[in-house]
């Protein structure tokens, strides 16, 4: 199962992750909530791979999925999740494969 992380009163220390990690930030109060976790279980390796992190939030941000990159920046910023978008974006990335 996919390890994720909850914000813990709605703040994150980028710190932990800073060109170490790329942030997939999730809202957690989304409808298909329950199918986006299991699509994420299902891409778990994939995930992994492309040095993602994901973490679930319950705040008031417009958008309810933010990719943040290696170098602390927002990369993304949807309303949907598309995983490979995603892939396809990172790839793009100077750090691609760092």
């Amino acid at each position: 199962m996919l390890h994720t992380e909850k914000l813990k009163n709605n703040q994150l220390n980028l710190d932990n992750y800073l060109w170490k990690k790329r942030l997939l930030l999730i809202k957690n109060n989304q409808k298909n909530i329950k199918q986006l976790k299991e699509q994420l279980n299902q891409e778990e390796k994939k995930i992994k791979s492309w040095k993602i992190e994901v973490i679930f939030f319950d705040d008031q941000y417009k958008s309810n999925i933010v990719l943040i990159g290696l170098d602390g920046l927002i990369k993304l910023e949807e309303d949907n999740l598309n995983l490979e978008k995603i892939y396809k974006l990172i790839s793009t990335m100077p750090m691609a494969n760092f």
